[in-house]
């Protein structure tokens, strides 16, 4: 199990992306907080081995759209690290 934070490098519909994730652990489960479009995503697990997207406002109240692919492909690439 990670128990540091790490960065993800990619790119995503030809941009360039670095993006730290921070770990943040609970007594009942670890979950991995990024910074995305100006709002912190909160990336926690599900009960199917995934991880789910929870954004710390309502994306239709922010002024940037974050893409939603951009999400899954944050989330695959999160469970990536996780599962080496």
């Amino acid at each position: 199990m990670q128990t540091a934070n790490f960065t993800l490098k990619f790119e995503y519909k030809g941009q360039p992306h670095i993006l730290e994730v921070r770990i943040a652990e609970s007594s009942f489960k670890t979950v991995y907080k990024v910074d995305i479009a100006e709002q912190e995503i909160t990336f926690e697990p599900d009960e199917e081995g995934y991880v789910r997207a929870v954004a710390s406002h309502p994306l239709h109240d922010h002024a940037k759209q974050i893409d939603v692919e951009l999400l899954h492909h944050v989330a695959e690439l999160i469970i990536s690290h996780i599962n080496k």
